[in-house]
């Protein structure tokens, strides 16, 4: 079911978690891109095309979602040896980053942990560990991480660099140089950072295979959380 608010700009899918979905961003978006089709393609769209596309572009945000709730009880099932998904291969001359992020639904907090292996000729690179405030969801805390991963990696002067994260959606939409209106700042930072590298690429792995990075991302937030004035 699907209802909209008109005063609030509300989206409401039920079921299964019954997540209150804020519609203006996907309207913003939209709009923006209603204005490139008619300034560059001299292509029109009406109010209610865009209002249509606004939805079915919130409702596919809300089910893409990394950490959707499982019904009390019901059996989680795992992957068997076989379908284990393996870590990709990389080059001799590459720097892997394994990264992750943190996200505490209720404070709104994140931290992010960046963990680095692989070829670097001059020294042992140190692991990211940072913290955020005002983190609108667990996949916006996977996409800072990844940011300061590519954002510090340039700053190294690194020339090729295997991001590994265990956000399959990010890593999709990263593969694809997609874009969503909630991460469009971070999105753009990412690709404009990416272009330093003469090879950069993103790469799934399994949630048991991020360990380390998971530890350094939950440690930052373990600290903001219980230090408030720190963070930013």
């Amino acid at each position: 079911m699907v209802s909209l608010i008109s005063n609030g700009m509300m989206l409401k899918v039920l079921p299964p978690v019954g997540l209150y979905v804020p519609l203006w961003p996907w309207i913003l978006w939209n709009l923006w891109k209603a204005r490139n089709k008619l300034c560059f393609e001299n292509r029109t769209f009406s109010a209610m095309e865009i209002i249509q596309k606004s939805i079915a572009d919130a409702k596919e945000w809300q089910q893409a979602q990394d950490h959707t709730a499982i019904p009390p009880n019901e059996p989680v099932a795992l992957p068997s040896r076989s379908s284990t998904i393996r870590t990709p291969t990389a080059l001799p001359t590459t720097v892997i980053c394994n990264v992750d992020g943190a996200w505490d639904a209720r404070t709104k907090n994140c931290g992010v942990g960046g963990v680095f292996s692989g070829w670097y000729p001059r020294k042992k690179i140190d692991p990211i560990c940072d913290s955020r405030r005002l983190v609108s969801s667990a996949l916006m805390a996977e996409a800072l991480a990844i940011r300061s991963a590519v954002m510090y990696s340039a700053s190294l002067n690194i020339k090729s660099l295997m991001i590994l994260s265990d956000s399959l959606t990010l890593v999709k939409l990263l593969k694809e140089r997609g874009s969503l209106p909630a991460l469009f700042g971070i999105l753009f930072d990412i690709y404009h950072f990416s272009s330093s590298f003469d090879v950069v690429s993103f790469s799934f792995v399994p949630r048991l295979s991020n360990g380390l990075a998971d530890s350094v991302a939950k440690s930052a937030l373990s600290l903001l959380n219980s230090n408030p004035s720190n963070g930013v």
